[in-house]
């Protein structure tokens, strides 16, 4: 016996399997930077020495990395970049421990005189692909360097650029604006090396720049230009192509409760903003949000680290 199929039921199943295949091949992407202060370091108190007891656990530590996990479950990133990372052997045990081994992990320890490096790491949940990572330009980045990574999800790829500039301590005025104006400059020597290789690559530029969002008086006894701004330039590559950069922190300002945009807040100091995302046009073209996690939405974020944590939000399916 035959069934006659209405045109609307024809329809209405065409339309079905279209959301499903629409469902599966989206890729929302979440991306989370975060300066967890110190992560898991022992000092002895002397200049540029660490202890040996990094694998030990006291009552403190178990805090701050309870509340760090805390944060992470509930934000539940993608990809995290770690600024002040903890060595391999304790990012993967904070992973194990604390965040029941959902990521895989990478940590760079570079060197310099106070804190080996201070370590960039990364975190990558174990469905999406990486295809490579690495630690670039150690001593033109205050012996931190520049982690870039190549990952994809669900057949999205980009590229996440992590980064730690030099910090405003300074004997001289105006010498570590002179530092971080070299480290910005290299900064977009590698964006554009990157598009070189394909304009259209999807890049995420993230981290601790450890300056304002205006030219501040340590740039202008430099005599440069205000980092910030000049990140925010476009890439000119060698044909005469123009990439454009977005700098989604100060174009989607999140504010705290009291109007106030910052991710850092260092004792009796005021809230400072020193963390900041970029993108490239094509990256900008997926930007669904970006979220500071501020106290009032985390009450106890500040005894984790004096920055509070960034998250990014991508949808590679988002209309134009």
């Amino acid at each position: 016996m035959k069934f006659p199929m209405s045109k609307s039921f024809l329809i209405s199943i065409i339309l079905f399997f279209l959301v499903i295949s629409y469902v599966a091949v989206s890729a929302d992407v979440r991306i989370m930077s975060y300066n967890i202060k110190d992560f898991w370091l022992r000092f002895d108190g002397k200049p540029g020495t660490i202890t040996d007891q990094g694998a030990k656990l006291d009552q403190d530590d178990h805090k701050k990395l309870r509340i760090a996990a805390g944060i992470i479950n509930k934000e539940k990133p993608d990809v995290i970049g770690i600024l002040e990372s903890a060595s391999l052997a304790e990012l993967l045990f904070f992973n194990e421990r604390f965040l029941e081994g959902e990521y895989r992990c990478w940590s760079f320890r570079a060197s310099d005189s106070r804190t080996f490096g201070i370590p960039l790491g990364l975190m990558v949940k174990r469905n999406l692909q990486v295809k490579s990572v690495d630690l670039v330009n150690p001593k033109i980045f205050s012996a931190r360097g520049v982690l870039i990574a190549d990952i994809a999800k669900s057949g999205y790829e980009f590229t996440l650029i992590l980064v730690h500039l030099k910090s405003k301590i300074e004997r001289k005025l105006g010498e570590s604006a002179l530092k971080r104006d070299i480290q910005g400059a290299r900064l977009r020597e590698i964006v554009k090396e990157k598009l070189e290789e394909n304009p259209n690559t999807n890049i995420i530029i993230c981290g601790d720049f450890n300056d304002y969002p205006s030219r501040d008086k340590q740039e202008k006894a430099a005599g440069v230009e205000d980092l910030i701004t000049k990140m925010g330039k476009p890439i000119i590559l060698e044909d005469g192509t123009k990439v454009q950069m977005y700098n989604v922190t100060l174009m989607h300002k999140d504010v705290d409760i009291n109007g106030k945009l910052w991710t850092e807040k260092s004792g009796r100091y005021p809230p400072v903003l020193f963390d900041y995302f970029f993108l490239t046009e094509g990256t900008y073209n997926e930007f669904l949000d970006l979220d500071h996690i501020y106290p009032e939405e985390f009450p106890n974020i500040l005894e984790a680290s004096d920055h509070v944590p960034v998250v990014l939000d991508l949808d590679d399916e988002r209309p134009r």
